[in-house]
């Protein structure tokens, strides 16, 4: 039987439910697998400790596409994962094998699934402007510069996020057109259009066990290690805070502690907070999910059986 759409397989969950376990022992049963990384971080060559990276070993042995794909000294947009994880789903696919996208950034992940409007990529002279503006005048000014190109998208984004505000500055200068117009235009069409998706999710029946992971592992991610990696980035990069993986759990409140601004006997607790608010609202992503196929933390190998009956369907196992 011809496949009328090529597969794709999703894996998502919340941050140590043990996504990349799943995904190497999933690759061991099942030879056509090729994994590309759904992260925002571990896309960073130089963010290895803070991201929870797979270390070397793992990844010489299983290699994950889009991990230490950039280097800081550049900001990987989203347009940019988009374009470049459509151009990885085509290549594996002319090799006859199967994209298997894992991660925990819902928002790639929804946009994968749905399309993405054609905004323009990140531009790295007008980002730095701004962000010495900011330096140097304050966001709330940078805010009010929003208010006067377009006091639609300024009255929707908090006078706070920063990020935000650079973004969509950003978006209005390239295009000349409102951020509303921008969005409103014509979208990218979304993977479940072109292709047979087999969706599923490790989602906590109990949330006290996802909070123990997440502390376990918490231990091994924030402490002396994490903040020389940070003193290293420094060192080779004239970095901004503002830049997004600056802005990443552990890596901000790390940049605190050695900015003098949080005491290091606090960087646990506060890190530790911040990933349980994180993995909660992964979570209430993914009750949304339309067509997700759900599996507790330890249900790994009744995940590996239900792909292989997906697979079987499709005739390509």
């Amino acid at each position: 039987m011809k496949l009328i759409k090529k597969p794709i397989i999703f894996l998502l969950g919340p941050t140590a439910s043990g996504k990349t376990d799943w995904a190497i022992n999933w690759q061991n049963q099942f030879e056509a697998l090729e994994i590309i990384s759904v992260d925002s971080v571990m896309v960073y060559k130089e963010c290895n400790v803070g991201s929870a990276k797979p270390s070397y070993a793992t990844l010489k042995k299983h290699p994950h596409h889009l991990v230490n794909h950039v280097s800081l000294d550049s900001i990987f947009s989203v347009a940019d994962f988009y374009d470049s994880a459509m151009k990885l789903i085509d290549d594996i696919h002319t090799r006859d094998k199967i994209p298997l996208m894992v991660g925990g950034s819902m928002m790639y992940f929804n946009l994968l699934k749905k399309g993405i409007s054609t905004l323009p990529s990140a531009d790295r002279i007008l980002r730095d402007e701004l962000e010495k503006k900011i330096l140097t005048d304050g966001v709330d000014v940078l805010h009010a510069d929003l208010s006067r190109l377009d006091p639609e998208a300024a009255k929707n984004i908090d006078s706070q996020d920063s990020q935000r505000i650079i973004r969509a500055i950003e978006i209005i200068s390239s295009t000349s057109m409102s951020l509303s117009e921008n969005l409103a235009s014509e979208q990218t069409p979304g993977l479940k259009e072109k292709y047979s998706l087999i969706e599923f999710g490790i989602f906590p029946v109990e949330r006290a066990k996802l909070h123990e992971r997440i502390e376990s592992r918490q231990e091994t991610l924030v402490g002396d290690n994490l903040l020389e990696e940070i003193v290293n980035i420094q060192n080779i990069f004239d970095i901004s805070e503002e830049h997004p993986a600056m802005k990443a759990i552990n890596y901000r409140q790390g940049l605190q502690v050695v900015a003098g601004k949080l005491e290091q006997s606090k960087l646990f607790e506060k890190s530790l907070f911040a990933t349980r608010q994180f993995a909660k609202r992964q979570c209430t992503w993914m009750r949304g999910w339309e067509n997700l196929i759900y599996f507790d933390l330890h249900q790994g190998e009744e995940a590996a059986e239900q792909l292989k009956k997906q697979l079987n369907l499709l005739e390509i196992v």
